[in-house]
C-alpha cells in the first residue's frame, strides 16, 4: 500500500494532442514526509507528458533525487507551455524544498524553470483545507481553476504568456508546508525564550469587545501578473488573507482587464443570544468585497456593503459585458436568508435584486467546490436564480430593471441544478430526461427520450464548466459501464452511446469529441486509458501498481441480513486469501455510523485505499473483514446512539452462514468509526477486542478544544477548530451548544458509561489530531486504567487525523492492531494469525 502510485491531475492540451500527468510517486525511502496525510502529498508528484499520437511518455520534471514535487500542471490557452507549483530546491535549500513556487515547462526548450523567487499562496489538503482559494474566469471559463480534486489553484494564464499569481510576501511559507511545521517551529521558538528567560511565552486570543483587531487577525497575500516570456512580474495589489475559513475569490472578468475580490478577513464575531446559520464553513467567514484593474498602480477598491446585507458569502460570476458581479449576502451572524445583490464595477454601488421574500437557495450548495450553483448570468441585463423561501426554491428570470418571473412554475417537484451549456444555455438532469432551458419563451423543455438508466451526470464536474456537450454515466454491468456524450451545440440535443471499462472513471473529452479519457484503479493496477469513440477501442495510455497483479486479494462478497427495526440491510465481506468454506474464521468488524452497503463498488472494498485504511491488509493475515451497513448518525436524546441494532445482525449471520467463529470476533474503527467503537463497547460485550482510532469519547470539552495544530496563529487559534459545528449539527445532531445544556452532550458520550466496559481496548490518536485532541482518547484510557481494566493507548506525536504523515507510523500503526487482535482474536489451535 505504501508502493503505489497516485494520479492526482490528468489534463489535455488545448489542442487534444498532448495529455499532462500529475504523477505521485510512492512513498519509498529517500522522500520526504510530514507535510499532509501522505497519500495526498503533492510535494511527491511529478508532471508526465504522454502523445496521444505515439504513446510516447515523458517524465518532464525528474523530482526524485531531490525529493522534490511538481504538480497544479496547467497548461497555456495556445498549449506551448504548462504552468505548476514545485517545492524543487535550488541553491542552498534544502532537500525536498523549504517553500512552493511557480515552475514553467516550455514544450520549444523542453526545460522547466522557476518564474519567481516568491513563495505561492497554496491551498492545503484533506480535511477542512487552510488557505483556501477560489480563482476564476481567463480563457479557461468561470470554473474554479483546479490543481486536483483535493486542492485549488493558486494561479490562472490570462493569455498565451501571462499568469496571474497569488504570492506571499518575502519571507512567508506556503501552506503546504507550513501546516503541518507550525506547531513544531513555534515549541522550538518557545523552549529558546524559556532557556535564555528575557522574553515571555505568551498568547493571547480573546473576543467580544476585547476582539483583537483586523490587522492583528489577518496576513497577506500579493496579486502579481507574471510574464513567461521575462520571468519577470509586477505586483497589483495587496490582499487580506485568513487562514481558517471562506477562501480568498479572484474573479476575473470576460474582458480579462479588471477582477472582482472577495477576501476573508476572519470568523463572523457571535452575537449574544444568536445562533449561528452555518451551511458549511464559509458561511461563519466575515469577507470583504472590492475590485481591481489588472495592471499595476491602483489596487483594490474595496465596496461598503450595504447596512442591511454586511456579510458577503459568495461571488456568482461576472456579467457579459464585464460591468458587474452577482453575489449573495447576509445581515447577521445567526440568519440563513441570503438575498442577491449586483455589485457594479463602474460606480461601486449595489443593487438588491430579486422579489421581496425570497432569497438564494443554498440547498446541496457548498463554497468554492459547489455542487450546485444557483445563480447564473443568462445575459447583460438579466440573472437565472434559483430562490426560495425556506419551504420551496424556484428558478427566476431577474432583470436588473426590477422584472422578476418565475419559470419553473408547471414543475411540480422543483428542477435540481442547472449547468452551464457553453453555448449559451443552460441544462438539468430531472426524472431521467435532459432538460434545456428556452430562454426566448422563458421556459424549460425536457427531451423526448429517455436518458439511459441510471443516468448521472459523469463531466463536466463543475457546475460553472461550460461545455458544448455532456458526458451522462449509466448503469455499471460486468462487461463496463454504459455512458452518453450528449452534444448541446445543436438545435436538439443529440446522444451518442459507447461503453467504458468496468470502474473506468472518465476525466476529460477530447476537444474533437473523438475519444474519453479515463482512469481505472483494480486489482491488477492502475490505468490511464482513452476510448476512441468511432470505433469503441480501449487504449491504454499509462500503466502504474503491476505489483498488485501478483498480489493474492481476499474474495469480496455481499451479505443481507435484518437490521434494527427488521430492515434490510446490506454488509460487505473480505475473505482471507485461500479461503476454505470448511472453516470458521475470526473476523473484524470495521464500522462506520452513517455508512452503508450497497454493493461491491463500496468506498472500504476499494482495492487501492491507503495504508491502515485497506482492509485487504487484515484480511490477507487471517481474518475476515465484516463492514455492515449502519445508516444512522444521530444521537438519542436519552443518550449513545445504539448502533448494536445494525452491528450484531450482521456478526451473527456470518456466524449463521459458517464463516465466522463466534468466540473471536473483534471490531475496529476510525474518526466517526473510532466514536462509533467507544459507543459500542459501552453496550455490548460481544467483541473480544476493539480497536479505537481517532475517535470522540466526551461530547462537552470536545466541543468547546482548541484544536491543537493551531498554534501560533497569533490571537485566531480559537478560531481554527470547527469541531462545534461538527458536534452541534452533525454527529450528534443536537442543534445546540454543550453550555446550553451539558447533561445532554453527557448522555451522548462514550465516556460517561466508560464503567460498563469489559472488551480489552486498543486506543490510537494522533497529537495534531484536527478532529478532536488527543485528551480524547486519554480521558477514555484513564477511566479504564483506574478501574484495572485492559486496555493500550498508542499516542502519536505529530501525527493527523489520518494519523498517516509518516510511513513509519502507519507500518507501526498496522502492526500495533495485528498484534492486538492476534492476541484476543487468536487461534484455536486450527487457524494460524501471524502479527
Amino acid at each position: 500500500m505504501l508502493d503505489l502510485t497516485s494520479i492526482d491531475q490528468v489534463t489535455l492540451s488545448p489542442s487534444g494532442g498532448s495529455v499532462a500527468i500529475v504523477l505521485q510517486r510512492p512513498a519509498r525511502p529517500g522522500e520526504v514526509f510530514g507535510r499532509t496525510a501522505y497519500e495526498v502529498d503533492p510535494s511527491r508528484a511529478d508532471v508526465w507528458l504522454v502523445s496521444l499520437a505515439t504513446l510516447e511518455r515523458r517524465n518532464l520534471t525528474q523530482g526524485a533525487e531531490s525529493a522534490a514535487g511538481y504538480w497544479c500542471a496547467t497548461w497555456s490557452p495556445d498549449g506551448t507551455k504548462i504552468a505548476m507549483l514545485s517545492t524543487q530546491p535550488e541553491g542552498a535549500e534544502p532537500r525536498g524544498g523549504d517553500n512552493v513556487r511557480l515552475y514553467l515547462w516550455n514544450r520549444s526548450t523542453s526545460a522547466v524553470v522557476r518564474l519567481s523567487e516568491r513563495p505561492v499562496m497554496t491551498q492545503t489538503r484533506y480535511g477542512s483545507p487552510l488557505h483556501r482559494l477560489d480563482l476564476r474566469g481567463g480563457p479557461a471559463g468561470d470554473a474554479v481553476h483546479r490543481c486536483s480534486n483535493e486542492e485549488n489553484a493558486p494561479f490562472m494564464w490570462l493569455d498565451n504568456h501571462r499568469l496571474l499569481v497569488v504570492m506571499l510576501p518575502e519571507g512567508e511559507v506556503s501552506g503546504l508546508i507550513d501546516e503541518a511545521s507550525r506547531p513544531f517551529r513555534h515549541a522550538e521558538r518557545t523552549a529558546r525564550a524559556l532557556a535564555e528567560g528575557r522574553e515571555p511565552t505568551v498568547t493571547a486570543v480573546a473576543s467580544g469587545a476585547a476582539r483583537m483587531p483586523e490587522a492583528e487577525r489577518t496576513s497577506q497575500a500579493e496579486l502579481w501578473v507574471v510574464d513567461s516570456r521575462t520571468n519577470g512580474g509586477e505586483r497589483l495589489a495587496t490582499l487580506p488573507i485568513y487562514p481558517f475559513r471562506g477562501e480568498l475569490t479572484v474573479d476575473v472578468a470576460p474582458d480579462r482587464r479588471r477582477a472582482a475580490i472577495l477576501a476573508t478577513l476572519g470568523t463572523i464575531p457571535p452575537e449574544p443570544g444568536a445562533r449561528p446559520m452555518m451551511r458549511y464553513e464559509s458561511w461563519m467567514a466575515e469577507k470583504r468585497l472590492g475590485f481591481v484593474t489588472l495592471a499595476p498602480g491602483e489596487g483594490v477598491q474595496w465596496i461598503t456593503m450595504p447596512a442591511d446585507a454586511p456579510y458577503p458569502l459568495e461571488l456568482f460570476g461576472w456579467s457579459p459585458d464585464s460591468r458587474r458581479v452577482a453575489l449573495r449576502a447576509r445581515a447577521s451572524y445567526g440568519t440563513g436568508i441570503t438575498p442577491l445583490y449586483v455589485a457594479s464595477d463602474l460606480d461601486r454601488s449595489i443593487q438588491r435584486i430579486g422579489p421581496e421574500g425570497l432569497w438564494v437557495d443554498d440547498a446541496s450548495a457548498g463554497s468554492v467546490d459547489l455542487r450546485e450553483f444557483p445563480t447564473f448570468w443568462a445575459d447583460e441585463g438579466r440573472l437565472l436564480a434559483r430562490l426560495g423561501d425556506g419551504d420551496r426554491a424556484d428558478w427566476w428570470l431577474l432583470s436588473l430593471e426590477g422584472k422578476y418571473e418565475k419559470i419553473t412554475s408547471q414543475w411540480v417537484e422543483p428542477l435540481p441544478a442547472l449547468r452551464r451549456s457553453g453555448t449559451g444555455g443552460f441544462f438539468a438532469l430531472s426524472n431521467g430526461r435532459l432538460v434545456t432551458l428556452d430562454l426566448t419563451r422563458r421556459t424549460f423543455v425536457a427531451s423526448s427520450d429517455p436518458l439511459p438508466e441510471g443516468a448521472a451526470l459523469a463531466w463536466p464536474r463543475h457546475p460553472q464548466s461550460a461545455s458544448p456537450v455532456i458526458l451522462l454515466k449509466g448503469n455499471e454491468s460486468e462487461e463496463g459501464r454504459v455512458h452518453s456524450l450528449v452534444m448541446l451545440d445543436r438545435a436538439a440535443p443529440s446522444e451518442r452511446r459507447f461503453m467504458l471499462p468496468p470502474s473506468a472513471e472518465p476525466v476529460a473529452i477530447g476537444p474533437k469529441r473523438d475519444l474519453v479519457l479515463w482512469t481505472r484503479a483494480s486489482r491488477r493496477g492502475l490505468h490511464l486509458g482513452a476510448t476512441v469513440l468511432d470505433d469503441g477501442r480501449h487504449r491504454d495510455l499509462l500503466c502504474a501498481n503491476h505489483h498488485l497483479a501478483s498480489v493474492r486479494w481476499g474474495e469480496t462478497r455481499l451479505v443481507e441480513y435484518e437490521g434494527s427495526g427488521g430492515q434490510l440491510r446490506k454488509a460487505g465481506i473480505i475473505l482471507p486469501p485461500g479461503y476454505l468454506p470448511d472453516r470458521r474464521y475470526p473476523v473484524i468488524t470495521w464500522i462506520y455510523p452513517g455508512f452503508e452497503v450497497r454493493n461491491l463498488d463500496t468506498y472500504f472494498l476499494h482495492p487501492h485505499l491507503p495504508g491502515i485504511y485497506n482492509l485487504q491488509l487484515y484480511a490477507a493475515q487471517g481474518y475476515v473483514v465484516l463492514i455492515p451497513s449502519i445508516p444512522r448518525t444521530s444521537t438519542a436524546p436519552d443518550g449513545l446512539p445504539d448502533y448494536t441494532g445494525d452491528v450484531l445482525p450482521a456478526v451473527d449471520r456470518l456466524v449463521d452462514m459458517g464463516i465466522a467463529d463466534e468466540r473471536r470476533i473483534g471490531v475496529m474503527g476510525q474518526s466517526f468509526g473510532g466514536f462509533g467503537v467507544y459507543a459500542l463497547v459501552t453496550q455490548t460485550n460481544r467483541f473480544r477486542a476493539a480497536a479505537a482510532i481517532a475517535g470522540i469519547t466526551d461530547f462537552t470539552t470536545h466541543y468547546n478544544e482548541f484544536d491543537r495544530a493551531a498554534r501560533d496563529y497569533p490571537g485566531i487559534e480559537h478560531e481554527k477548530s470547527i469541531n462545534w459545528e461538527i458536534t452541534e449539527q452533525v454527529a450528534p445532531g443536537f442543534g445546540i451548544s454543550s453550555f446550553e445544556d451539558p447533561d445532554l452532550y453527557a448522555r451522548a458520550s462514550p465516556l460517561r458509561y466508560v464503567t460498563q466496559v469489559q472488551t480489552p481496548m486498543l486506543l490510537i490518536h494522533g497529537e495534531h489530531d484536527k478532529r478532536g485532541p488527543m485528551t480524547q482518547a486519554e480521558s477514555f484510557f484513564y477511566s479504564l486504567y483506574r478501574q484495572g481494566k485492559t486496555a493500550r493507548l498508542l499516542r502519536y506525536w505529530g501525527e493527523s487525523h489520518a494519523l498517516a504523515q509518516s510511513p513509519a507510523n502507519i507500518r507501526n500503526i498496522y502492526e500495533e492492531i495485528l498484534a492486538w487482535f492476534a492476541t484476543y482474536l487468536g487461534p484455536d489451535g486450527d487457524m494460524p494469525i501471524e502479527p
